[in-house]
């Protein structure tokens, strides 16, 4: 990855992010590497990923520490939100 510009891409183990990572992964003359944030750096796709090519850092929102070092150096980040899973949580649903 040292030449290649780094996107982290945030839900990578998701459908979505993970769509985004595999084709950063699967484009070889494309000049960037995937980076894949996540709480659970032991977990199944995180692993997967790993075996890919994948730089897979640990990141959780309640430590900011590691959050700056998940992001450190990246060209760019892909971050989604489920706005809507949080407006249900909050009006109990």
């Amino acid at each position: 990855m040292s030449d290649r510009k780094v996107i982290a891409v945030v839900g990578a183990t998701g459908a979505q992010g993970g769509g985004l990572v595999r084709a950063i992964l699967n484009d070889s003359n494309g000049g960037f590497a995937a980076r894949v944030p996540t709480r659970n750096v032991n977990g199944a796709r995180a692993k997967d990923f790993a075996r890919l090519g994948a730089e897979v850092a640990a990141a959780d929102i309640d430590e900011p520490e590691s959050l700056k070092k998940a992001f450190e150096g990246a060209y760019s980040s892909l971050l989604r939100n489920f706005f809507l899973g949080a407006l249900l949580a909050t009006e109990g649903n």
